[in-house]
């Protein structure tokens, strides 16, 4: 299960910030883990079995105990520490992943080669979010699903403000905080389904399907 790497990949400012992060990430998100992200993690994969699945982010594979077990996944992610963390995640649980070094903006697979894809908390963090969503339109089959479990700025005027004010100071760690991930979504093509609100308007499970 080694990790596939493209012939040409630049070392941008994300990647480097996250190879940086991988030995920590997992520490870092523990405290929201506890709360109340394992939890939701169980709620992205639920019912997206049937085919093949895509991962964007797969990041440290804390999702990959959720994976449908009779169902092809293919994780990506920026930062190749990231994935060997994931690898070791996977093999520990027993659980069989492709993993592949990608960029969400320019996804190394054909159009139309997933029936579904998935991410947690990965468009707050893409430099070209709209671009990155418009690939995962693009590698979906016509009629398939994808899946965002993503935090997002509010809907509130005030806290949305706040979002704004902090975001700065938030970004230095990868994550932007006052995206506006619906309207991403909808830019790069793809439909939105349903949305369901898990904590206030922040943080949302949100279904779209390839138009």
């Amino acid at each position: 299960m080694p990790a596939r790497v493209p012939r040409r990949m630049k070392l941008g400012l994300d990647r480097r910030r996250y190879e940086r992060l991988a030995p920590f990430y997992d520490l870092l998100e523990l405290p929201m883990e506890l709360v109340a992200f394992s939890r939701w993690r169980r709620l992205l994969f639920a019912g997206l079995g049937g085919g093949r699945i895509l991962e964007v982010g797969i990041g440290t594979g804390k999702n990959i105990p959720h994976h449908p077990g009779d169902t092809p996944v293919v994780g990506v992610d920026i930062s190749l520490r990231m994935l060997r963390r994931a690898k070791a995640r996977a093999e520990r649980l027993g659980r069989r992943v492709e993993l592949v070094l990608a960029d969400v903006e320019a996804l190394p697979f054909r159009d139309g080669s997933f029936d579904a894809a998935a991410s947690s908390y990965v468009f707050c963090s893409v430099e070209n979010p709209v671009r990155g969503l418009e690939e995962v339109r693009r590698v979906l089959r016509p009629g398939g699903r994808a899946r965002f479990l993503e935090h997002m700025r509010s809907e509130n005027p005030l806290v949305g403000a706040l979002q704004d004010l902090l975001n700065p100071l938030v970004h230095i760690l990868g994550p932007e905080i006052n995206r506006r991930t619906l309207e991403n979504i909808r830019s790069a093509g793809l439909r939105i389904l349903r949305e369901r609100r898990l904590l206030t308007s922040i943080f949302r499970l949100v279904d779209a399907g390839r138009r």
